[in-house]
């Protein structure tokens, strides 16, 4: 960032290198199963998949964050 810190970008839960709808599927159906523990659709980390998972995939992905590897 311009302030000298460093940001990691969340929600890239198929690992395809960018954060779009095929991201948001995964996450919306484990929120609807009540999914929890160590799982990729839960992308804040707090142990649970719930909306605001999908809220921080949602952003991201209407952010067009991607990842730029050499």
């Amino acid at each position: 960032m311009i302030t000298g810190q460093y940001t990691i970008y969340s929600g890239d839960v198929n690992q395809d290198g960018i954060v779009d709808t095929g991201d948001i599927t995964p996450v919306d159906n484990d929120a609807a199963n009540y999914a929890a523990g160590y799982l990729v659709s839960d992308v804040n980390g707090d142990g649970i998949t719930d909306t605001a998972d999908m809220t921080i995939v949602d952003n991201n992905a209407a952010g067009y964050v991607g990842s730029v590897t050499p």
